[in-house]
């Protein structure tokens, strides 16, 4: 199952000069407000999170990245990338420098703006995170998104999606079985039950766990990165007051907990943070990159 020419738009969304933005020249000073900022502990932060850098017995690194892209690659099948390379750079240069904040800075980070209105952002193992056109579009300034992208980077380190197909495949070797089974592409068997452990966790979503614990883990990445922490908060408090018959939020309400429960989940977890409260969102930014893409 190695949809080659579908990774290979995933690529498109790339820029070689992606890591170089100039954070610190745009008023984001390196780790934020201090010079010791960039030192937040994210289990200290939170009072005790769980190992971030745990490991799933059985799954190396690369295994990880491999089935990464297979998922990624169905999720590709699903939405093309939105055609603007300058946005999609921006992207990137965001999420790079939040992924670089995180316990896995040396993963192969790549993000990517899907093109659908569908409300949502999705992350597969090994570093590969989407972010819908229509989520995109709601936010409102660089702190946002950067909360957006470090929620989703929190589940690649804490390796959900990964512990998520184990419990779907009888554990780390019945997930490797299968996948290796593809690997040769002569396995139709393999590939179908592996695109069906793919789908039914990208439509059924993650335990609610795992998403309470990469709202608390994001906050920290993005205090780190020299954000507003409480830039999440304002995401949920957007979706919160989104329509309920709105047909765009469908799988994010499907696959998410309640945008208030996970508010009020947040409010105690970001207490430790109010120091970092003054770190800037980045509306100018954010805005003149949005407008150059609608006038393009």
């Amino acid at each position: 199952m190695k949809h080659r020419y579908l990774i290979a738009l995933l690529c498109l969304c790339l820029s070689s000069t992606a890591t170089a933005f100039d954070f610190g020249g745009l008023n984001i000073p390196i780790g934020g407000g201090g010079d010791d900022s960039n030192t937040i502990d994210i289990g200290e932060a939170l009072g005790g999170a769980k190992d971030v850098s745990r490991s799933i017995t059985g799954i190396d690194q690369e295994e990880e990245i491999e089935i990464g892209n297979d998922a990624a690659a169905l999720l590709l099948g699903a939405a093309k990338p939105v055609n603007d390379k300058a946005l999609q750079t921006y992207v990137n240069r965001v999420g790079r420098w939040v992924a670089s904040q995180t316990e896995r800075p040396d993963l192969p980070w790549r993000f990517c703006v899907l093109d659908t209105p569908s409300v949502n952002a999705f992350a597969t193992p090994g570093g590969n995170i989407f972010i819908t056109r229509g989520l995109l579009y709601s936010l409102r300034n660089e702190a946002e998104l950067a909360g957006v992208l470090a929620h989703e980077a929190a589940h690649v380190i804490s390796k959900h999606h990964i512990e998520a197909m184990t419990s779907l495949t009888s554990g780390a070797g019945g997930l490797l079985k299968i996948y290796k089974q593809t690997d040769d592409g002569q396995d139709n068997t393999a590939a179908t039950t592996l695109a069906g452990t793919f789908k039914n966790l990208y439509t059924s979503g993650l335990d609610q766990d795992d998403e309470f614990e990469a709202d608390r883990m994001g906050v920290v990445i993005a205090a780190r990165a020299g954000y507003d922490p409480y830039a999440l908060i304002a995401v949920l408090q957007t979706l919160e007051t989104a329509k309920e018959d709105n047909v765009n939020l469908s799988l994010m309400t499907k696959t998410h907990p309640a945008p208030r429960e996970r508010i009020d989940r947040l409010d105690t977890a970001l207490e430790p943070l109010d120091a970092y409260a003054e770190q800037p969102g980045v509306q100018g930014r954010f805005a003149d990159q949005l407008q150059a893409h609608f006038k393009r």
